[in-house]
């Protein structure tokens, strides 16, 4: 590959840092221009309407734990409203409760002792009632962990029968104990995709022709693929891509983010995975993706990139190009493939982040480089395995290393010492003290390839790649909905007296919860030993099946801090099992706030307008202008999505808008903003 050489950035991204490739590639597709300072919004970006009506949007009240219905409607239920059937009273209910935000299940039924036939029927909301409590320590059934979504809601609707064959409206409840707010049902087709592993859903590479010499090398290829990024940024101004060339003027890297990858990663970007598969053979375009997990542990994207060119300096460029985009703030961890190019790029981008390498994609390379050991030694593979993941102190890890090397006769064997070499950067105990967002194992990596299977994509140009894979994603957008739905509007089913649960039951989302709920179950399988009383407190935590394996938990009285030698909450930011069964001994009744991970709970995203990250810059530069910019296009973007959710919603959000508008362009035409300074800023932004 030739030396690559880059265009000049047009938006006012400051880099962080020097790098041998310009890193900023920006290319627009269109000006905007604003004619005047009335200027007020007509509609929303239609392609997120479009989102939020194939079942996307949420209708949810916002004014607090509790919404009653009016009675100014003609359409909303009243006293004494006649129907000819009780089946149409139900259709008429189920439509106001799906226009309001609730379902609708039918509840008694009275039948008339002369002739037997039903002469009343209530309608009730879906959360009326009490879940039926089971025994959780009743082992005869097989029972599922379901949440109940009844907490004894007192909305319904009931119909009389009278002497003229009317149902007339005799008993209407309109309060509501919990929030309004339901989600069309996912497709069937939906489901099943959702029912797959998160990670399966991510693509690795295309296979496309006449790719040898970069992107642009047929002229075709790239130009298509351009011209539909222009097109996306025409629909929507915040998505964002940039272009690597060569010096042949032809394209080797592409970049892209659209809005919601921006606003994912404000609210997820702690931990970062950069996966990308290696080229097979010369027709392959590796696709490499910025990807993470939500708080319901779906995976989620940050940004794509097309790369033709796997030297550092391509690297450099798209990683500074990725941390541009994203403001420049940094991950806590960052995980690449076992790559000397991406970790060297990753130094010089992430200095202080927490690099490491996919031990998965360095078990899957083991295979390779240890073909004859592994043929002729089947236990080699498990015991390597075991060594590296079940190894609980660093002196533990080094001593089975040693005698694995010494058993197997492998001292000298050069792939070996490399990793031993590596260690600190792929072996979880050296890395248990950084947050990595993993609870359990990791994502298969290698098994991204699945993508092309799971959404049919057959097609071989990278323009229409990026449209399939852009739709498929829009499916994952909406399982996180559905999920959010899980979670605020069902509860569920406790096993424990514990305060502790019941305090994460309302606290965290379903998918934490659930494993939240198995390391307190868990706890009650192991011993506790006090080993040093005072202000700092020392238990011994060993399994009662196994006391040869000693967790040491440490208790702080005074700062009311616990620490576990697993480090797991360090490293995925759950409590363990081991500080639960310490908890009762130490008066932890309740979860300290320290130790509830934002990230994680219900409210991840609540915060519509975020300043946590602002920095204090000089109100005259060009990088004030650009991060004001940019921070203002992030909470526009967050209240279109919860103004598109409903028709109703949406109305509220179109008013906001344009007193917010209003406002602003008021402050304008004031002291503070005179019109050569709004000239000046709109220049700088290439809007006029």
């Amino acid at each position: 590959m030739d030396s690559i050489t880059t265009l000049e950035p047009s938006l006012g991204f400051e880099i962080p840092h020097e790098s041998d490739v310009d890193p900023l590639i920006p290319i627009h597709s269109q000006e905007s221009h604003l004619e005047s300072e009335s200027l007020l919004v007509s509609a929303p970006p239609e392609s997120l309407v479009e989102e939020q009506e194939r079942g996307m949007g949420v209708a949810m009240d916002s004014g607090g734990p509790s919404a009653s219905v009016g009675t100014g409607d003609p359409q909303e239920p009243v006293l004494g409203m006649e129907f000819d059937s009780p089946d149409e009273a139900r259709e008429f209910y189920s439509a106001y409760a799906e226009r309001i935000g609730f379902r609708v299940r039918n509840s008694k039924s009275f039948t008339s002792r002369v002739d037997d036939t039903v002469i009343m029927r209530r309608f009730v909301c879906s959360r009326q009632g009490r879940p039926t409590k089971k025994d959780p320590f009743d082992l005869t059934k097989k029972r599922r962990n379901r949440a109940s979504s009844r907490e004894g809601c007192k909305a319904m609707l009931q119909v009389n029968r009278r002497e003229n064959g009317k149902w007339t409206v005799s008993r209407c409840v309109s309060e509501h104990c919990h929030a309004l707010g339901i989600a069309p049902k996912p497709s069937p087709s939906l489901q099943k995709k959702l029912a797959k592993k998160p990670w399966e859903l991510i693509v690795n590479s295309v296979n496309i022709e006449s790719q040898q010499n970069g992107l642009g090398a047929g002229g075709g290829v790239a130009q298509s693929l351009l011209e539909y990024f222009k097109k996306m940024q025409a629909e929507n101004p915040a998505f964002f891509y940039a272009v690597q060339v060569d010096r042949n003027n032809c394209v080797a890297n592409v970049f892209w983010a659209d809005a919601r990858a921006r606003m994912a990663y404000s609210y997820f970007g702690d931990a970062v995975v950069f996966d990308m598969t290696c080229k097979k053979n010369k027709r392959v375009v590796p696709l490499a993706t910025f990807t993470g997990v939500n708080h319901h542990r779906q995976l989620i994207v940050f940004g794509c990139a097309f790369m033709t060119d796997e030297s550092e300096a391509s690297f450099t460029w798209l990683f500074d190009t990725w941390l541009a985009l994203m403001s420049g703030r940094r991950p806590v961890s960052f995980v690449t493939a076992h790559n000397e190019a991406m970790a060297m790029a990753a130094l010089k981008v992430f200095p202080n982040v927490q690099h490491r390498f996919c031990k998965r994609d360095i078990f899957h390379k083991c295979k390779e480089k240890l073909a004859n050991v592994y043929s002729a030694n089947p236990s080699f593979k498990s015991e390597f395995k075991k060594c590296v993941n079940e190894s609980e102190s660093v002196e533990e890890f080094e001593s089975c290393w040693k005698l694995l090397l010494q058993k197997y006769n492998l001292d000298l064997n050069v792939w070996l010492h490399s990793l031993y070499v590596i260690r600190e950067k792929w072996v979880p105990v050296y890395l248990r003290g950084t947050f990595f967002a993993e609870i359990s194992a990791p994502p298969k990596m290698e098994t991204m390839h699945k993508f092309f299977q799971r959404h049919s994509i057959t097609t071989t140009t990278l323009r229409d790649l990026v449209a399939q894979f852009d739709k498929a994603m829009a499916g994952r957008y909406e399982g996180e909905v559905q999920a959010d739905i899980a979670s605020n509007h069902t509860r569920p089913v406790l096993k424990t007296p514990s305060p502790l649960e019941k305090q994460a039951s309302e606290i965290y989302t379903r998918a934490i919860f659930d494993l939240f709920q198995e390391e307190l179950v868990e706890s009650s399988g192991f011993l506790m030993d006090k080993i040093e009383d005072g202000v700092i407190n020392k238990f011994r935590v060993a399994r009662v099946e196994d006391s040869s394996r000693i967790y040491v938990v440490t208790y702080n009285s005074s700062e009311k801090k616990i620490f576990c030698s697993c480090c797991m909450f360090e490293y995925s930011g759950i409590l363990c099992r081991h500080i639960f069964r310490v908890s009762v001994a130490v008066g932890l009744l309740t979860l300290p706030e320290d130790y509830i991970l934002r990230r994680w709970t219900k409210n991840a995203k609540s915060n519509i307008l975020s300043y946590e990250h602002c920095a204090v810059v000089q109100s005259n530069c060009r990088k004030a202008l650009s991060w004001r910019c940019n921070d203002l296009c992030r909470d526009a973007i967050r209240f279109a999505e919860e103004g598109a959710t409903s028709a109703a919603i949406y109305k509220v959000a179109k008013g906001a808008l344009q007193k917010a508008f209003s406002e602003v362009f008021a402050a304008k035409r004031g002291p503070f903003f005179n019109g050569a300074r709004y000239a000046t800023i709109l220049s700088t932004f290439g809007l006029c």
